[in-house]
C-alpha cells in the first residue's frame, strides 16, 4: 500500500536555494540538472526527480560548507540518494570521532519525516550512507552522518564489522586515501549511494526492490548500491573513470571483502539501468557516455 501510495500536497521547497528555468550555461550536457543550479550542478549530484512531493535538500556546516546533498520522497519517508564528495578539504586522515548523536532531520516536513523512534525494535540496524568514518573532517559534519535521512534499514549481518556494507566502504576508503597520498591531493572522488525504495523508470519493478515495510512504515531495500567517479588530471578519459557496487540486501553473513568484492561490480550505466536514477548527469555529455559506459575494476585497485 506504501508504496502505491501518492500524497496529494506538495513536502515545500528550500528556502535557501533559488530555482530556475534558464538555458544551460553549457552547450555539451543537455542532461543536466537545471532546478537549484548553485547546489544541483555540483558534479556528485545525480538528476533530481523533482516530483511535487519530493524535497532536495544540502547539509552544510560552517566549517567546510557542503557536507553532504540528498533527494527525499515524502510519500515514501526514505531518500531516494546520498551525494557528497572527498576531496582535500575532508580528508578521511582527520580523526574527530564518532558522534552517535542520533537524530531526527528537523528540515524535513514532520508528518514525512522520519524519527528515531521508527528505527527503534524493528531488527534492522540504522544503516549510514555517507559512513561517520568518512566525515572525520569536522565534528559537526559527523554529527549530521547520524540524521536519519542518512539511513536505511539495514541487516546487522550486511552492515556491521567485517560484512559487505562495512567492507565495500572500507575498500573505497583505500582507494582515496591511498590516491591522495601519490597524488598530493589534487584528486577528487565524487559519491552517490542508496537503497531501492519501490520507485518507477528501473528494471526492477517496485515491488522486488523492498523486503517489507516495517510495522512503523519503513521500507527496507532489497538492494544497495555505490556510485563512484573520480576527477584527477593525470587519469584518461579526460581526467574521470568512474565504478559502482550492486550487491543485495541480504541477512545471509556475506564476508565478501577486499578483491573479492569485484564480484559485485557494474558499470555506471548498468546501475542506470536497474535504478532508473541518471547518476552524474553533470557531467561534459562526451565524458559521461565514455566513463559510464566502462567499469574497470583495476582502474580502481582490484587484481
Amino acid at each position: 500500500m506504501l508504496l502505491g501510495a501518492v500524497v496529494a500536497v506538495s513536502c515545500g521547497n528550500d528556502d535557501d536555494l533559488t530555482p530556475t528555468t534558464s538555458p544551460q550555461d553549457r552547450g555539451d550536457n543537455e542532461n543536466a540538472n537545471t532546478l537549484y543550479t548553485a547546489y544541483s550542478r555540483r558534479m556528485e549530484m545525480p538528476r533530481l526527480v523533482g516530483g511535487p512531493t519530493d524535497i532536495f535538500r544540502v547539509k552544510s556546516v560552517p566549517t567546510y560548507g557542503v557536507n553532504f546533498s540528498y533527494e527525499y520522497s515524502c510519500d515514501r519517508r526514505a531518500t531516494y540518494w546520498i551525494a557528497y564528495r572527498w576531496d582535500i578539504d575532508n580528508t578521511v586522515d582527520n580523526n574527530v570521532g564518532r558522534s552517535d548523536q542520533w537524530a531526527d532531520d528537523l528540515e524535513l516536513p514532520e508528518q514525512y519525516r522520519v524519527t528515531t523512534y521508527d528505527h527503534n525494535n524493528d531488527g534492522y540496524d540504522r544503516g549510514h550512507m555517507l559512513a561517520s568514518e568518512d566525515r572525520q573532517n569536522s565534528w559537526q559534519a559527523n554529527v549530521q552522518t547520524f540524521l536519519m535521512s542518512n539511513m536505511h534499514p539495514q541487516y546487522n549481518a550486511f552492515n556491521g564489522k567485517d560484512y559487505v556494507w562495512y567492507n565495500m566502504e572500507i575498500r573505497v576508503r583505500q582507494f582515496y586515501s591511498g590516491w591522495t597520498r601519490k597524488d598530493n591531493a589534487q584528486d577528487t572522488i565524487y559519491a552517490v549511494k542508496g537503497g531501492t525504495i519501490g520507485t518507477e523508470g528501473g528494471s526492477i519493478s517496485p515491488r522486488d526492490q523492498i523486503i517489507e515495510v516495517t510495522p512503523k512504515g519503513l521500507i527496507v531495500p532489497r538492494y544497495f548500491y555505490m556510485a563512484f567517479l573520480y576527477k584527477n588530471t593525470q587519469a584518461s578519459q579526460g581526467g574521470y573513470k568512474a565504478i559502482a557496487f550492486w550487491v543485495e540486501h541480504t541477512d545471509g553473513r556475506d564476508t565478501t571483502r577486499g578483491n573479492d568484492l569485484q564480484k559485485y561490480v557494474i558499470s555506471i550505466d548498468e546501475l542506470e539501468r536497474r535504478t532508473g536514477i541518471d547518476f552524474f548527469c553533470n557531467l561534459p555529455d562526451d565524458i559521461e557516455n565514455v566513463v559510464e559506459a566502462n567499469a574497470t575494476p583495476k582502474a580502481w585497485g582490484f587484481y
